[in-house]
């Protein structure tokens, strides 16, 4: 019952998103009656966040090519091929109009974005222990930048997200790093 409730949240916020995401379309689509969904969830915020907590997409293996840009691409393209599927892209969207509206999707967000900082932060950390960059890098801000380049540009769909992007992205964060630290 759970999995089919899952299933069909995520359904419904890939075809609806979070504005027409309802517990009543949830009942319809998993075959399990509202009331049942309203015992365990009592409000659409409820299940979108056991929905989240969750989901089997967010403990992928850190990436480890031997350096620290190519760690960046195969993280960067694992991120951007996450959040630009119609799954992931609706959960991100979901996410952001949601966080106004209830504390608990807050604190799932920010769960959400922890788990994805830490993995990048695993990345720099790599980066660091081979040398690539310097011990003294903000690692969480760092990868912050890179995380939140990638989200605008799923959120906002202005330019093109291109294997060159992310070549042009990890070359602005990893030269102004080194950069800085130079300088410094």
């Amino acid at each position: 019952m759970r999995q089919a409730v899952r299933s069909a949240a995520f359904a419904e916020l890939e075809e609806h998103g979070y504005a027409g995401f309802s517990i009543d379309a949830v009942a319809r689509r998993s075959g399990v009656h509202k009331t049942t969904i309203y015992r365990r969830w009592p409000t659409r915020e409820a299940l979108l966040v056991h929905a989240l907590d969750t989901r089997g997409d967010h403990r992928e293996p850190i990436p480890n090519t031997g350096s620290l840009r190519g760690d960046l691409r195969q993280f960067g393209e694992m991120v951007l091929a996450k959040l630009s599927s119609p799954s992931g892209n609706a959960l991100l969207k979901s996410l952001v109009v949601a966080v106004d509206d209830s504390p608990d999707v807050i604190d799932t967000m920010r769960g959400f974005w922890r788990e994805r900082l830490d993995a990048g932060v695993a990345v720099l950390s790599l980066g660091i222990h081979r040398g690539e960059l310097p011990p003294a890098t903000n690692v969480d801000q760092l990868i912050e930048a890179f995380l939140a380049a990638i989200s605008f540009r799923v959120l906002f769909p202005h330019a093109p997200l291109t294997a060159e992007f992310l070549e042009e992205l990890i070359d602005l964060l990893l030269d102004g790093a080194v950069h800085q630290k130079q300088v410094d």
